[in-house]
């Protein structure tokens, strides 16, 4: 039975409010409202005074996808609670057990008390920690079971032609027979006809991007169409009626020494493809004119994993700050922009032994002048201090976007989008943040003798290594390059500007 004396009197006390995946279905906010109010009538039956709140709107298997028990944790490690009440143990986790064990080892080693309405867990106590950790494997295990279940689920529902993701472009979402499947959503769909009419008669993917951006076409996941979303549409044969799985392959980020998350896409021989419920918005003969002029025409090369660019991640439109890619045109490498009207591409080798020919000059200089470390920082730690001042503004701006939803200010499609803005504007800061107290660290650390001697083993390396290495050793000596061009310029009339480590 429950406990009903107030036996933690005046203790101050966290409320982590979680939607499981038993009440699928529900609406989330009624159910965070009848969890917050059983929680509190289990605060006053323990004596405990309330002093913050963490609804967990959007949820995910991993502790990172799950923003209000990172913020809750952070408070639990500094001690700022004598308790967290929660409807159950299952809902501070029963995803993965390293993230189990980071939520478990907070609590224990703050002393932390975890209130439930049928149990209190004192995690320094040797029987309420090994029951703890008996509940929540008994909870990895029934989620186990359970995605097993539903991913069979999924299997089934390829093989019958109904799963249904994420509707593309063209498409919304409906239901057959109580089975979800695609329904025509003809504002866009209009579209999708015109892209493949415009393509069988000859145009590129980037011209057709321009014209259907400027007929007021937009794709889900950005603001406007270009080069690659056109072509993903023009091969996707979801718009001749198939099922498509299988196209894509994630690698988690150090799960095979990789530094972040990697998408492979795979070869289309290893994609499923089965029929499916939904009408067609191209006829067969169309699309597949499509693909034959699609394979007779370059493409941008397929993530696999690996790097095939020894210039990935190095250099930078000065148009719009984006990435430059390598792309095959005409049987020969080009880096260029692949945003519309930004900088004229170059070929890659013409780029490659600039900046090759960049380092041995800078390192000849070094080598003859050898200057002194005279580098001035009060620039830089300036900067530094207005960027923090600017993110504990917008920090506290994302508390009081809190504090408006739990007062019932702000309904739950207001806060998802003011926190979105606020977090976009957080992410931005501190990829500022960073990247200045990088630059700081290195003015601080700066030795031209210790430059000298990174860029001469750089270039006596490179020639000998495969495009991945020379990548790394690029990486090890410049921070970024910024590249520009003149449309309709001489084929090596770019400009690179460097930024050496």
């Amino acid at each position: 039975m429950p406990p009903n004396d107030r036996d933690m009197l005046g203790k101050t006390a966290a409320v982590y409010l979680r939607k499981s995946r038993a009440e699928e279905g529900m609406e989330t906010d009624e159910v965070l409202r009848n969890h917050r109010q059983w929680l509190t009538e289990c605060a006053d039956r323990h004596g405990l005074d309330i002093v913050a709140y963490f609804p967990e709107v959007v949820s995910g298997e991993s502790l990172y996808a799950r923003p209000q028990m990172l913020r809750m944790l952070e408070a639990v490690e500094a001690g700022e609670y004598d308790a967290v009440l929660c409807m159950d143990l299952d809902r501070l986790s029963r995803g993965r057990m390293k993230d189990q064990g980071m939520i478990l080892d907070a609590f224990r080693d703050s002393g932390t008390l975890i209130v439930t309405p049928d149990k209190v867990y004192n995690l320094t106590d040797e029987i309420d920690d090994e029951l703890a950790e008996f509940k929540t494997f008994m909870s990895r295990r029934e989620y186990k079971i359970i995605n097993k279940r539903l991913r069979r689920g999924l299997q089934r529902s390829i093989q019958d032609g109904c799963y249904v993701a994420n509707a593309p472009y063209g498409y919304k979402k409906t239901t057959i027979d109580r089975k979800p499947t695609l329904e025509i959503y003809e504002p866009e769909a209009q579209f999708v006809r015109l892209m493949f009419d415009l393509y069988t008669h000859g145009y590129g993917c980037n011209y057709i991007a321009g014209q259907v951006n400027a007929m007021g076409a937009r794709p889900h996941r950005s603001s406007q169409f270009n080069r690659s979303s056109v072509a993903k549409i023009i091969t996707n044969p979801t718009y001749i009626g198939k099922i498509v799985w299988n196209q894509k392959t994630h690698i988690k980020k150090s799960t095979k020494g990789n530094q972040k998350h990697i998408t492979i896409y795979n070869p289309r021989e290893k994609w499923t493809i089965t029929n499916g419920l939904h009408p067609p918005i191209i006829d067969t003969p169309t699309y597949e004119r499509a693909q034959e002029i699609m394979q007779g025409r370059y493409r941008p090369s397929k993530q696999d994993g690996t790097i095939k660019s020894p210039l990935a991640g190095l250099v930078k439109c000065a148009n719009c700050g984006g990435n430059m890619q390598r792309l095959i045109m005409k049987n020969e490498p080009y880096l260029l922009c692949p945003r519309k009207g930004c900088c004229a591409s170059a070929k890659f080798t013409y780029v490659e032994s600039a900046v090759i020919d960049h380092l041995a000059e800078t390192l000849e200089k070094l080598e003859q002048e050898r200057p002194e470390h005279t580098t001035d920082t009060a620039p830089l730690e300036l900067a530094v201090a207005a960027i923090e001042k600017e993110l504990a503004a917008a920090a506290r701006q994302k508390t009081r976007l809190h504090e408006l939803l739990e007062i019932g200010e702000y309904d739950l499609p207001t806060y998802r989008e003011r926190m979105a803005a606020v977090s976009e504007k957080l992410s931005s800061l501190e990829a500022k943040r960073d990247d200045a107290v990088c630059q700081l660290e290195q003015a601080k650390n700066f030795d031209p003798s210790v430059q000298a001697e990174n860029i001469k083993n750089a270039l006596n390396a490179y020639q000998s290594s495969d495009a991945a290495t020379k990548n790394a050793l690029l990486h090890s000596v410049i921070n970024h390059i910024v590249y520009s061009k003149e449309k309709k310029s001489k084929p090596m009339d770019f400009k690179l500007s460097f930024y050496l480590k």
